[in-house]
């Protein structure tokens, strides 16, 4: 079986404990673990067109199982996600073109790995900033949380500064959510697109 998927012993053990510790990371903290994939196969020394298509494939088996507990629960936004599905379809196309462009130029592993750096430093501060914020209004310095039934209710506060510009763009044709709150057609599918770029340039889900 083994000598079909052409891989020795060694490596398929790593590999299946290397599923299961993204497997801990996907219950824990509640993220695909697509953002361990890509790295790790371009340090194990896979092209990065080949380590980036596994991701993808990988994040298509969790988004799958996502989507059908989070369909249980009555928290899916068909409507949402089949507007989104256009731009994330875009986005991924002109993503993985700009990879197999790369990979031509024989760079494409290093420009990916930089990239990946660069994003996830960019998370990592956002993140740090965040919860500096939230200590300091935990503090008493900012407003107190709205509860209901004991439990937080989210305000117009809580929502992140970029998301609520993005939100503002209120460009024809509008479109009513599951939420009641509504958004412009093109800044959902702009949204998309962007997801979508990166998700095939790095091989990252767009729940990342």
């Amino acid at each position: 079986m083994l000598g079909l998927l052409g891989l020795s012993a060694e490596l398929f053990a790593l590999f299946v404990v290397f599923g299961f510790m993204v497997g801990v990371f996907f219950g824990f903290f509640g993220m695909g673990g697509s953002f361990l994939v890509t790295p790790a196969l371009l340090i194990l020394g896979y092209s990065a067109p080949v380590a980036i298509g596994s991701s993808m494939a990988f994040v298509f088996g969790t988004a799958v199982i996502a989507t059908l507990k989070h369909h249980d629960a009555g928290q899916v936004d068909y409507r949402l996600g089949a507007l989104m599905f256009v731009g994330i379809t875009i986005g991924i196309e002109l993503g993985s073109r700009l990879v197999f462009g790369l990979e031509v130029l024989g760079i494409a592993s290093v420009v990916v790995g930089v990239a990946y750096v660069i994003l996830l430093a960019a998370i990592g501060i956002l993140f740090t900033r965040n919860a500096l914020n939230d200590e300091a209004d935990a503090g008493g310095d900012g407003p107190e949380a709205e509860t209901e039934g004991g439990a937080d209710v989210a305000t117009e506060d809580d929502v992140p500064e970029i998301a609520r510009k993005i939100k503002s763009y209120n460009v024809p044709p509008m479109m009513t959510l599951a939420d009641g709150s509504e958004a412009s057609l093109w800044t959902i599918t702009g949204v998309g697109g962007g997801v979508g770029l990166i998700s095939g340039f790095l091989g990252v889900g767009g729940g990342f």
